[in-house]
């Protein structure tokens, strides 16, 4: 009976740490999102601003690929940034911005051609 109420205290005062450090982490985790939300990247707020700014012509099958696929990286980065990844954030954001930069130079060429 010693042994069950030993063990039964030990694993509450166990779990009473772990949560008292879990709660430690959250402050500390919110404190710090003040701090991470003015370090966002460049390349995050120029994708962000080119995916709201331009229309895309949804039609088009390639388009609509590269729209979606800058949309999955913008929503990527943005987790990377929230969690204070910045190197990686700007990374993902990067890839977003190249595949609508390879989106605009080919209408850009198809007009050039017309022409």
């Amino acid at each position: 009976m010693k042994t069950l109420l030993s063990l039964t205290t030990v694993i509450t005062l166990a779990a009473g740490g772990f949560l008292l450090s879990a709660q430690a982490d959250e402050t500390v985790s919110t404190s710090g999102s003040a701090v991470v939300n003015s370090s966002i990247p460049f390349e995050l707020k120029q994708l962000a601003a080119k995916l709201e700014d331009s229309q895309y012509d949804l039609t088009d099958r390639n388009t609509k690929l590269r729209v979606q696929r800058a949309l999955h990286y913008y929503a990527v980065a943005q987790k990377h940034a929230d969690s204070g990844w910045g190197k990686m954030a700007a990374d993902q954001a990067g890839r977003g911005l190249s595949l609508l930069e390879l989106n605009g130079m080919k209408y850009r060429v198809s007009t050039e051609v017309q022409m």
